[in-house]
């Protein structure tokens, strides 16, 4: 009965690494994209500040394809700084911060008229 736990742990441990893997950052991203978020609401990210609420963000998934890039609005608590760690999920379109704050893309500007 005792070995029988033990191999149920091992099996355990070995499919909770296996799905907490972080994967390998393509080459093609730049230094600063980082793995962000958990599962299958997980992503390479890039957040820099531009100034007040609006941030700078690219998102790609895990093989370098871009998911965003642009500016979005930070809805929430200010700040001054977002790491990646901070970051819940990639979720239609927008990213979750672990405090319920979001960064929410900007709308395109209207084209011009002529």
């Amino acid at each position: 009965m005792r070995r029988l736990q033990v191999v149920l742990g091992l099996v355990g441990v070995v499919v909770l690494a296996a799905c907490s893997r972080i994967p390998a950052k393509p080459g093609s991203l730049p230094p600063g994209a980082q793995w962000a978020g958990m599962g299958k609401d997980a992503a390479f990210v890039q957040i820099a500040h531009l100034s007040g609420t609006n941030w700078h963000v690219d998102v790609w998934d895990r093989k370098g394809n871009s998911l965003a890039s642009g500016t979005f609005q930070l809805r929430g608590f200010a700040r001054a700084r977002i790491y990646p760690d901070e970051v819940l999920a990639w979720k239609n379109g927008a990213i979750q911060l672990k405090d319920g704050t979001w960064l929410i893309p900007e709308p395109a500007a209207p084209p011009a008229k002529p």
